[in-house]
């Protein structure tokens, strides 16, 4: 027998309030852990800045590690969309290193709010004592590192040697950027700038140097 009509709608509108409630509760998680940190937000502040209740929280997630994953996931894909923007097609090795790390200076701007949340997530990941729960959650949901994410676009194309000194120069960019936003908020804008821009000439001065 068929689903009726009124049933499928039911469905879809359930489906729809679900979709919509984990994308705001993954949004509330983003705004909280930016303003107070990840180790010092709640899940009920989440369900209250979310507009949910406590329930529709923990049906989703088991607990706010889970969020502030599912954040970083977030942050990180926005970095590399902003990056793989400014990586032309057809271009390999040290070329695509070059225009990948160009192009994730460039993005910095854009993403410091992305760069600062990464750093802040390295750090609880690192530090915080995960339950049983949260670990198998971050088995199933494994994201690459940023610095790992980056070299994807080249990493391939080289040989070992090339390909672990590249690695080694885009782990360098992306933990000096990460780094920076930290730091960013009590420095001026031309601190920043002028932070950013040595370096980037310092990454690029290397990157050169393996070329020549």
């Amino acid at each position: 027998m068929g689903t009726s009509s009124k049933l499928r709608k039911y469905r879809s509108d359930h489906e729809s309030l679900n979709t919509h409630s984990r994308s705001a509760i993954i949004e509330a998680g983003r705004v909280l852990f930016l303003s107070q940190g990840i180790a010092s937000t709640t899940m009920g502040e989440i369900a209250d800045q979310a507009a949910v209740s406590r329930v529709t929280v923990y049906r989703h997630f088991p607990e706010c590690g889970a969020i502030a994953f599912e954040v970083y996931g977030n942050m990180l894909e926005s970095i590399l969309e902003a990056t793989r923007a400014g990586v032309p097609s057809g271009v390999s090795g040290l070329d695509a290193a070059r225009h990948c790390l160009d192009a994730l200076f460039a993005a910095y701007p854009s993403q410091e709010s992305a760069f600062r949340y990464c750093a802040a997530f390295s750090s609880y990941y690192a530090m915080e004592e995960r339950s049983d729960e949260l670990a198998e959650w971050y088995d199933a949901r494994e994201f690459r590192g940023l610095a790992d994410a980056c070299a994807a676009f080249f990493g391939s194309q080289s040989d070992r040697e090339t390909s672990d000194r590249l690695m080694a120069l885009t782990d360098a960019a992306t933990s000096g950027l990460c780094s920076l936003a930290v730091a960013g908020s009590p420095l001026s804008q031309t601190n920043v700038q002028s932070r950013l821009r040595n370096l980037r000439e310092l990454v690029l001065g290397q990157l050169d140097a393996m070329a020549g």
